[in-house]
């Protein structure tokens, strides 16, 4: 049998054979030092007041390792005073005491006593109520069988506010009671017949099988919840896949309280997070209240989770409905940003080197994947990702394949799910791949632009610019603009052939306003003219408007000084250089014209809006017509009627299906606008939220029971549930409850009348109004008319 002893421990038995061997005082006054190499630069010398030193900075001392059985197997004779071994039974140092004849643990203490539960003989003391806070008369009482004497820490703990624990030592084995006093306040009661908390109990901090309920009284309260999810439940905050629950995570409910009290509602968990919310309601009557959420989504996006309200009231509401959209993941790719990395040669097999860092911002998170198109043998693969942080961050491609041809290879990235592109239009990156490089000139003066540009009109094949090239060397050719106004020109191919030829360029991306850009166009050509600039203007195609009614109150019958023609008629307004980009607006004056009178005046000036004023009554066959123009032709009809409570019901029903009620009122003149972010109210002319309108003459109408496809953008001032000005979520549609809202000129200034205000060249002016108020009609109608340009646009290019 072959021995191996460690150089260290050999030492170390020799220095104790010789302590053994030999009676020399001298070397038992040295004393002895271990060392193990890992410390340098120290004495050799042990400490002067050790018998036995060691130094190490890796490992440590180990005791004798014992069970409590095997522990207290050590026989009698063989027990002294300070004798040291690990109890891996308690999980402490134990030391033998002389006096006491005992073990004691490593602080002077007796070690953590061995014991179990009796489940059976759990008892609670007292009485639970939700919302009290424990006092000395509510406590636990366990009863425990001791095996072996010690201390002991019992904590009986919940998840609903309170907890009972208490600390001690046994002196001896035996059975026990504990009384284990309470503290904190329960937030949650339960029904008769419920079983209650479940309590956890742990002895030193271990949980034990033991797990009896306790009851917890309901606080006698009574509230009724508002379970509408359009106006009592108020759903807050972003919910994404792997985000914790912040503070603006929350649901914010109404509730009608009949009979004061503690209150307590919570949600049940669903995809890892739920809501709950506590306090007291001191007065009755409807007031609202905030759940906080708790938790981390951790199911895969997208989805819709529903939570149940489970709520302490006397009479519960039984709300179980309550949705909470989770948020599909969202990035955008930064690739004007991203780095190709590693070399790239033609007929050469990428390796691990080959790689593409993509910065990309995230506002949502959850699992995508980015990977590029396979574009001349190449392609790059981020594989599967699980975004868990918003916000900027790199991600890394990795490059496969191998180089067919040589020159700039544009690689088109593409996330799924959730990936967009950082400016709009196409993520493309270009890899350079070595070889002879292409060289050709650009003719600057020969680019010509073709097809229409319209702004939020996208761009299709159609929309290019061509230009002449003169390459001196063939081979691989990309010409691409800088985007402008969210449109990016690009082209590529190969040149076969030297000599003059031309090239064309395709726009992407879809326009975002009107105006001149100019377009920096760069080649990848390594020589000559590589750069030129092209300047394109963009505007919305001519509009066709027709005034229906008379007067100052419609734009075909106003006078060129009024509001309602001179807003719309200023070229500094809607022009090719105005606010709004538009070729013209023809204004067309159909009066009074009703059934077949209007439809030929739709058809033969080709109407794209219709703006409707003061005593334009529509009778059936017009009500048709104009359901049908906005329906069906997708043209914009602003509507204002304060006149035929029918009619206006009728026009409003027949274009949204619902079922709404219009009234009169002769008393009020101000109307507030509310904070709904929509273009009417903070469009091209400034944001007049929560701001107001004034109504002319005070005789407007006001709409209920508005249905779901429209927004309520202005109300009575007073009665929030009246609607005074109202536009739909998908159509070219918009009411106003006054007839006379774009009624004005630069000189009134009538605190009761005429309250859409301008300039002189037509600009838009608020005005003050009745008692002091400021409205703002003349924002509001330019606005209206750009949204409609805007929707005319979209739904009717040309």
């Amino acid at each position: 049998m072959n021995i191996h002893i460690k150089l260290e421990w050999k030492s170390l038995l020799m220095l104790m054979l010789l302590f053994l061997v030999t009676g020399d005082v001298d070397a038992q006054q040295r004393m002895t030092k271990i060392k193990d190499g890992t410390v340098s630069g120290t004495s050799t010398e042990p400490f002067e007041g050790s018998v036995l030193e060691l130094e190490t900075n890796n490992k440590g001392f180990l005791a004798p390792r014992l069970t409590t059985a095997q522990r207290d197997a050590i026989p009698a004779a063989r027990r002294t005073a300070g004798l040291l071994i690990y109890n891996t039974t308690t999980g402490c140092f134990n030391y033998w005491e002389s006096n006491m004849g005992t073990w004691l643990s490593i602080c002077g203490t007796p070690p953590p006593a061995v014991m179990t539960v009796d489940c059976a003989k759990v008892k609670l003391s007292g009485t639970l109520k939700q919302g009290q806070g424990i006092d000395a008369s509510t406590y636990l009482e366990i009863t425990v069988v001791v095996t072996q004497p010690g201390t002991y820490d019992v904590v009986a703990s919940t998840d609903n506010g309170y907890y009972f624990s208490t600390t001690g030592s046994f002196p001896t084995a035996g059975t026990f009671t504990l009384y284990l006093p309470g503290a904190g306040t329960p937030q949650r009661g339960y029904n008769d017949g419920e079983p209650g908390d479940q309590l956890t109990i742990k002895i030193h901090g271990i949980e034990t099988t033991c797990k009896p309920y306790v009851p917890v009284e309901n606080a006698n309260v009574n509230y009724i919840i508002d379970c509408n999810t359009a106006g009592g439940v108020d759903v807050q905050g972003s919910y994404m896949l792997g985000v914790p629950m912040n503070a603006n995570n929350k649901i914010v409910l109404r509730v009608n309280v009949t009979s004061t009290g503690y209150w307590s509602i919570r949600t049940n968990t669903v995809n890892g997070y739920s809501f709950s919310g506590s306090g007291t309601f001191t007065d009755a009557g409807v007031q609202t209240i905030e759940l906080l959420g708790t938790g981390t989504p951790i199911d895969a996006d997208p989805q819709v989770d529903v939570f149940t309200l489970i709520d302490n009231s006397d009479t519960p509401s039984n709300c179980s409905d309550v949705q909470i959209p989770l948020l599909a993941i969202a990035y955008t790719m930064d690739c004007g940003g991203a780095t190709v990395n590693g070399s790239y040669m033609h007929d050469v097999t990428l390796t691990t080197s080959n790689t593409i860092t993509l910065p990309i911002n995230v506002t949502q998170t959850g699992d995508t994947e980015i990977t590029t198109t396979v574009t001349d043998g190449i392609v790059f693969r981020s594989g599967p990702l699980a975004i868990r942080e918003v916000g900027p961050q790199n991600v890394i491609l990795y490059g496969e394949g191998k180089p067919t041809k040589s020159g700039s290879t544009t690689l088109t990235l593409t996330g799924t799910p959730g990936g967009t592109t950082q400016g709009g239009g196409t993520c493309q990156v270009i890899v350079p791949i070595d070889a002879q490089p292409v060289n050709y000139t650009m003719s600057c003066s020969s680019i010509a632009v073709q097809g229409n540009y319209r702004p939020n009109v996208a761009m299709t094949s159609s929309n290019t610019m061509t230009l002449t090239v003169t390459p001196t060397y063939v081979g691989s050719w990309s010409i691409t603009t800088d985007t402008q106004n969210g449109v990016i020109f690009k082209g590529s191919g190969t040149f076969a052939t030297t000599g003059a030829q031309t090239v064309t360029l395709v726009a992407e991306g879809t326009p975002l306003t009107g105006g001149d850009f100019s377009f920096n166009l760069t080649s990848n050509s390594v020589a000559g003219n590589t750069t030129c600039v092209k300047s394109l203007t963009f505007v919305y195609r001519t509009m066709n408007i027709l005034g229906l009614g008379g007067g100052t109150y419609q734009p075909g019958s106003a006078g060129t000084s009024q509001s309602s023609r001179s807003i719309l008629a200023s070229s500094t307004n809607f022009g090719p250089n105005g606010i709004v980009k538009v070729e013209r607006m023809n204004i067309h004056n159909g009066a009074y014209g009703y059934g077949s009178t209007l439809q030929s005046n739709i058809t033969n000036n080709n109407i794209d809006i219709i703006v409707i004023g003061y005593n334009y009554i529509p009778n059936s066959a017009t009500i048709d017509i104009l359901v049908d123009f906005v329906v069906n032709k997708k043209g914009a009809l602003i509507f204002s009627q304060e006149t035929s409570t029918s009619a206006t019901a009728s026009i409003i029903n027949g274009i949204s299906g619902g079922n709404v009620t219009v009234s009169g009122t002769g008393t009020t003149y101000y109307n507030p606008i509310l904070g709904v972010n929509d273009p009417v109210l903070n469009g091209p002319f400034g944001d007049m939220r929560l701001k107001g309108t004034g109504s002319d003459v005070n005789n407007s109408y006001y709409v209920t029971n508005v249905p779901s496809n429209m927004t309520i953008l202005a109300t009575q001032q007073g009665n929030a549930s009246r609607a005074h000005i109202i536009k739909h979520n998908t159509l070219g549609f918009m009411y106003v409850g006054d007839s006379g809202w774009t009624a004005g000129d630069v000189t009134n200034t009538s605190t009761t009348i005429w309250p859409a205000k301008v300039s002189s060249s037509g600009a838009p002016l608020s005005k003050g109004y009745d008692g002091g108020a400021v409205v703002y009609n003349s924002f509001v109608y330019a606005n209206a008319v750009a949204w409609a340009i805007k929707y005319v646009q979209d739904n009717k290019p040309e």
